[in-house]
């Protein structure tokens, strides 16, 4: 589950993690009182569960609290990056010094949480990274010993010479970290960690993702409709396994590693993978359908590519569903490219044939 900004700031400062002062609006008339309670000039920020807000126009700067307003009512009708945002978090313009950035992923080869800090951070902290790569300092974290205090201040002198920054650069980062095992997260990042002009440390920006598998521990994190694209929870909700990317080419297949090595492909192809989609090894004819639904609801998706190999799915099944969606949803055929491999393959493809598609 991927956190709304406000939730994440939420558990910095009760952690001791210094944020800029704000509050959440629903409407723009809220973030107009907001506003002037808080004073201005002030940040108006999309509350949605993705990174670059600032590119798509998600993030505006007001001077007045009818600037506000307007921010509001702007950003709560727009779109940003395929989200539309519900609220938007009012908080304090800060006048920044220096943009830093500190975050931790998981690293599923190594088996551990990595934490990095660049002094670069910011909107485009990975072209940064880019081209700063000496910059960037990593430290993976033994899960059965913990971070360590020479870890904690090897992270924060690459940010920071100065020792009274450094000194507070410490506390954030090993707050940060006690966060990152109280809410098992699996990936965290405050970007930009600003050191103001009168020196202080603030954490301006922030994302954070908790495993689905801990919610149980996290009842204040319950699901919900903006915790995710809408396109990935209607594919929850349907049972298929979907990440959406950025290409424009839809691919589907019959296990994770077959829809991975599907997306290389279509990338080794010069082709822009759009999704990874698996929708499992038993599939049913009613979840193949249901997984062409949510690929094609992508106005991005132009073709949409299907690699399955057929053990214990049936051939048929999966062409009854491909051949459901083209029909229930008006796609064209000549937008799909089909690949039916094993059990009763032949038969499959007859079904499509008989469907207009191949």
């Amino acid at each position: 589950m991927r956190l709304l900004e406000h939730e994440v700031k939420a558990i910095l400062s009760e952690a001791g993690i210094p944020v800029p002062r704000g509050r959440v609006a629903r409407t723009p008339e809220e973030a107009r009182e907001v506003a002037r309670e808080l004073g201005v000039p002030v940040a108006v920020k999309a509350q949605v569960p993705v990174g670059k807000r600032g590119k798509a126009g998600g993030i505006k700067l007001a001077s007045t609290p009818e600037e506000a307003e307007e921010a509001a009512r702007a950003i709560l009708s727009m779109e940003v990056w395929g989200h539309r945002p519900e609220s938007v978090l009012v908080e304090e313009a800060v006048r920044v010094g220096a943009e830093h950035y500190l975050g931790t992923i998981l690293d599923r080869s190594a088996r551990r949480m990595v934490l990095m800090t660049t002094p670069y951070g910011g909107m485009d902290v990975e072209e940064s990274a880019a081209l700063h790569p000496e910059a960037m300092a990593r430290v993976e974290v033994n899960p059965l010993v913990g971070l360590a205090q020479f870890q904690v201040r090897k992270l924060a002198w690459n940010i920071s010479r100065d020792p009274e920054v450094a000194k507070q650069l410490a506390g954030v980062i090993s707050a940060f970290w006690d966060l990152v095992e109280r809410y098992d997260l699996l990936m965290a990042e405050i970007n930009p960690l600003a050191v103001t002009e009168d020196g202080r440390v603030l954490a301006l920006d922030a994302r954070a993702e908790v495993d689905d598998n801990s919610l149980f521990r996290h009842p204040q994190f319950s699901r919900r409709a903006h915790s995710t694209n809408p396109r990935e929870r209607m594919a929850e909700e349907a049972g298929v396994t979907y990440v959406e990317l950025d290409g424009d080419v839809g691919t589907m297949a019959n296990g994770a590693g077959l829809a991975m090595a599907t997306m290389d492909l279509v990338a080794e192809a010069g082709g822009r993978p759009a999704n990874f989609c698996d929708v499992g090894g038993g599939a049913s004819a009613k979840a193949v359908e249901a997984a062409m639904r949510v690929i094609t609801s992508n106005p991005r998706v132009r073709v949409v590519l299907v690699n399955a190999l057929c053990g214990i799915t049936s051939g048929e099944d999966v062409a009854r569903g491909i051949a459901g969606a083209v029909s229930s949803l008006g796609l064209s055929p000549d937008a799909l490219v089909v690949r039916l491999e094993g059990f009763r393959a032949e038969e499959g493809a007859k079904i499509l044939r008989e469907a207009g598609i191949g």
